[in-house]
């Protein structure tokens, strides 16, 4: 029998790279028949939910940036005077005071101009404001005092108020009630 001859033929040396990682699990190797078929694929089953089970979790969606964060038109409150008559409190603060059309000036979200005793409170007397799920009233520095449920404020001091409580501006009184 004849012998073959081998002749190498210099090249260049051939580079290899690495594998890449595969995520996939490898195929498993099965044997075929001598017919040549592949054998039945046995279906996976899947685990249907159970009765009472939690619900797969949905993701929080978040509030867009176009919207705001605070309703400035929402009433979150309401001054309920002596005398039957209702004033709304909405935007993050209401100022108290007496509107005075001979000066012109400054028109209070709270106009107790019309009042019985409206000469005692002052032009700008009290704000009242809604910080998150808390309520204050500060006295603005009136001539007559604001009081809350009859004890007297120190001027620019913010001091929680509850619903029910009595407030008085000067000699009018009336009643914070959260809406």
């Amino acid at each position: 029998m004849p012998k073959p001859t081998i002749t190498m033929i210099p090249g260049t040396p051939k580079q290899e790279t690495p594998p890449a990682a595969s995520k996939q699990p490898p195929t498993p190797i099965v044997a075929r028949p001598a017919g040549g078929t592949p054998p039945p694929v046995q279906p996976q089953l899947v685990k249907p939910r159970q009765q009472g089970s939690p619900p797969s979790p949905k993701p929080i969606a978040s509030k867009p940036a176009s919207q705001p964060a605070f309703d400035p038109n929402a009433i979150w409150g309401y001054l309920v005077f002596s005398d039957g008559k209702q004033v709304q409190l909405s935007g993050e603060r209401a100022v108290v005071g007496r509107y005075d059309h001979d000066l012109g000036g400054l028109n209070p979200e709270v106009d107790l101009g019309s009042m019985q005793g409206a000469d005692t409170a002052s032009r700008i007397h009290a704000m009242i404001e809604h910080i998150g799920s808390a309520y204050t009233v500060t006295d603005l520095n009136s001539t007559n005092a604001t009081k809350l449920n009859g004890k007297r404020l120190e001027p620019d001091k913010a001091i929680p108020i509850n619903d029910g409580d009595t407030l008085q501006f000067g000699k009018i009184t009336c009643t914070f009630k959260k809406a």
